[in-house]
């Protein structure tokens, strides 16, 4: 598994309100009025416990490739 890393991925007036962790792609928010967006994100994925990527993505699925009928 990949080592953790946070991601902010969204911000409202330069303030992080939304993070990901790349390791498993649990999402972290926060309140961006209550001054302290981004340390509550970060307490969060602290906190967290990363699932195997496998119990947290659907199965890929795969596209059949189609011909025109002729």
């Amino acid at each position: 598994m990949p080592k953790r890393t946070l991601r902010i991925v969204k911000r409202v007036r330069n303030v992080p309100v939304l993070g990901v962790c790349e390791s498993c792609h649990a999402q972290f928010s926060g309140n961006p009025n209550m001054g302290n967006a981004q340390s509550a994100i970060q307490e969060q994925f602290n906190t967290h416990k990363c699932k195997p990527e496998s119990a947290t993505q659907p199965a890929p699925t795969t596209a059949k490739a189609t011909t025109p009928d002729r």
